[in-house]
């Protein structure tokens, strides 16, 4: 599940500033309110060449300071980073993660090429932690290496994929908490791991000024929980980040095969399977970051969910219209989610 968090400062009096965009639909243009949207569908590239050309005095305050920040980061690399930490072992790995992810990002390397560019120092910095610990030997894991060195060094780590990119989160400390959490044909009893003090939250992170990261995720029988902007008696807590993990924990227990993007397409109708309050809330924010293109998984995950959606509700192909859902009552949005779910079910292969 990736959060969403603005900062109210953007939020307030942003004059929305447009140049021409290649994406999704003919027209569409870029804008400062879809900013982040572009950046967690892997392409800084697309935010830094748009705001090229957009004349410096048509921007507010707050859009030149973001402007700032982006070019900073992506372009002079001048930007004074926080690591949030001393410790030079995760300065070093950051830094490391940090030049891949702006390759990738800025689309100056393939991912593939950046990685291969990249893991060799990595494992270098595993190689010379091993090489100075006796008792202690290499799993010929990069992954697993690279998270049991951060736990040597007492840090919790994610070391995974998110989309297509490799990604890093580390932590300081977490607590754990069993939930009872209402799908939409059943009741499952899940541990959930509560995430705090964070040291990265990631490339979404990295990518958006943590304006966006993934708030959760599985392990093989636990959800995994970032509590930074998260209300844990809120619906947004009890939809987006408990039912949405859970159907990826159940379906990971129970089917095999399918794509990343299925998992996401079947994560998000489950939100709105269940959804009263923010289902259109939900709608909307599928809306504006969805992408037709099944190399994203998120991005297209969303896509797929409106336009099924669309198809079952309206029959229409892509309904952007906020106003026309708003007519649709939430109980019509519930069950039509169901009835795709069970039908998206029914194209998977058990283990």
């Amino acid at each position: 599940m990736r959060l969403k968090i603005k900062l109210a400062v953007l939020l307030i009096g942003i004059v929305i500033v447009s140049v021409t965009c290649t994406s999704k639909y003919p027209g569409e243009k870029f804008s400062f309110d879809k900013l982040y949207s572009f950046a967690i569908q892997e392409d800084v590239k697309k935010i830094i060449e748009s705001l090229k050309v957009i004349p410096e005095d048509s921007l507010n305050s707050d859009q030149k300071e973001i402007k700032k920040r982006y070019f900073s980061r992506f372009v002079t690399k001048t930007e004074k980073f926080d690591y949030k930490t001393q410790d030079s072992l995760i300065i070093n790995i950051l830094i490391i993660f940090h030049n891949y992810w702006t390759d990738v990002l800025m689309k100056n390397k393939s991912i593939r090429k950046s990685e291969n560019i990249n893991r060799p120092l990595l494992m270098s910095i595993i190689k010379n932690y091993l090489d100075a610990k006796v008792g202690i030997t290499s799993s010929n894991d990069f992954n697993l290496d690279l998270a049991n060195i951060l736990m040597k060094n007492h840090y919790y780590s994610r070391v995974d994929r998110t989309g297509n990119i490799l990604d890093l989160i580390i932590w300081t400390k977490q607590s754990k908490e069993t939930y009872s959490i209402n799908m939409a044909d059943t009741i499952v009893n899940v541990p959930v791991i509560f995430i705090d003090t964070p040291i990265t939250l990631g490339w979404e992170g990295y990518a958006t000024f943590d304006h966006y990261y993934p708030g959760g995720w599985t392990s093989a029988d636990s959800l995994y929980c970032i509590t930074k902007g998260y209300d844990i008696t809120s619906e947004k807590f009890r939809v987006s980040y408990l039912t949405h993990e859970a159907q990826h924990l159940i379906d990971s227990k129970i089917y095999s095969g399918y794509s990343r993007w299925i998992a996401e397409y079947r994560a998000k109708l489950a939100e709105l399977s269940v959804a009263e309050k923010t289902v259109y809330t939900l709608i909307n924010f599928f809306i504006k970051d969805s992408k037709n293109d099944s190399h994203l998984t998120h991005p297209y995950g969303e896509y797929r969910v409106i336009s099924d959606l669309s198809k079952e509700i309206f029959k229409e192909n892509f309904v952007i219209d906020s106003k026309r859902w708003e007519t649709i009552s939430f109980q019509d949005i519930n069950n039509a989610s169901k009835k795709l779910l069970k039908q998206n079910t029914l194209t998977l292969t058990k283990k």
